[in-house]
């Protein structure tokens, strides 16, 4: 007994944590809500499954004999999967995290891949399997962080308005940006990624059903803001610099182009010019030659003319 007292004591720290959870939010209105529906439906089918399903759902509010109902539920339905996800949640709620974890792959796996249970499913049990109590839980293969980037952008997309998922999301992004420590291979982090982060840890703090797991995902978002805002307006001051260094020298560059293309101009109206009066000095000289040679046919003329008069 004194071996397994701190375990013990533990465990029915866990327990008042959750029912005090339980009862500060909205769990037992939501499972209230669905038994109801569940009921409505077996009565009208006659199935069994859902009577008994509204039966499970019904004691939630006594983990021990919820568990037990989902456990006989399973056993006779052993591919359904809403069965395998309630019995996960008793599971975490009880604190028994080695046995939820598990009992979620399970649930993520029978449901249809692509929809919002199986978006939910994988969020619950990436936020259990990331915990250091199911740091020996076996790793489903999408346990690395090209996998987990990809799986929590499909997750967020198909559950944007569940806690887990949006909280999965969060915590992708943040990889080891903040104290906590990823459990996977996570690789350094931009601070728009750990800026994205924060937004998920807000929307987490908006449609979380405990005022407990408000507290905290504002805390993460408020501590992922403080990370990533100097980080960004870092990165936009150098990108500012960067961008008046290049326009700088784009600037000489074109001013340089200018000079040239001005230089080259100046070089070619003075060649032009050169042609030009060199084609001038040409036709004034085929005048003056045309005028001289007119001038001397002139005169030849005119003598012939006198020697003939002569001799008459």
């Amino acid at each position: 007994m004194n071996a397994h007292w701190p375990k013990h004591k533990e465990f029915h720290r866990v327990q008042k944590k959750m029912a005090v959870a339980i009862r500060e939010g909205t769990w037992l209105e939501h499972d209230r809500l669905v038994a109801e529906r569940q009921a409505r439906h077996a009565e009208k089918t006659g199935s069994e499954y859902s009577k008994r399903s509204a039966e499970a759902l019904a004691l939630n509010d006594d983990l021990h004999a919820a568990d037990k109902a989902w456990r006989k539920i399973i056993k006779q339905w052993p591919q359904r999967a809403m069965p395998h996800f309630n019995l996960a949640m008793v599971l975490q709620l009880s604190g028994r995290y080695l046995e939820a974890a598990p009992m979620f792959l399970k649930a993520m796996e029978l449901y249809e891949d692509g929809t919002k249970d199986w978006a939910e499913s994988a969020a619950d049990a990436f936020n259990l399997l990331k915990s250091p109590d199911c740091g020996e839980v076996p790793k489903p293969e999408w346990w690395n962080d090209e996998a987990l980037k990809a799986l929590s952008a499909r997750v967020v997309a198909l559950a944007p308005d569940n806690h887990q998922t949006c909280a999965m999301r969060a915590f992708v992004l943040e990889g080891h940006a903040l104290e906590f420590e990823a459990n996977w291979n996570a690789g350094p982090r931009a601070a728009a990624e750990v800026k994205e982060a924060a937004t998920w840890y807000r929307r987490a703090a908006r449609v979380t059903p405990t005022p407990a797991d408000t507290l905290y995902y504002e805390q993460l978002r408020r501590e992922c803001d403080e990370y990533a805002d100097p980080l960004l307006a870092k990165e936009e001051a150098d990108a500012a610099k960067a961008r008046a260094a290049a326009e700088t020298e784009a600037e000489k560059v074109r001013a340089a182009a200018e000079a040239e293309a001005a230089e080259a101009r100046k070089v070619a109206e003075a060649k032009a010019k050169a042609a030009a009066d060199e084609l001038l000095a040409q036709e004034d000289k085929e005048k003056h030659q045309a005028s001289t040679k007119a001038g001397n046919n002139g005169k030849a003329k005119q003598g012939k003319a006198k020697k003939g008069q002569g001799k008459r």
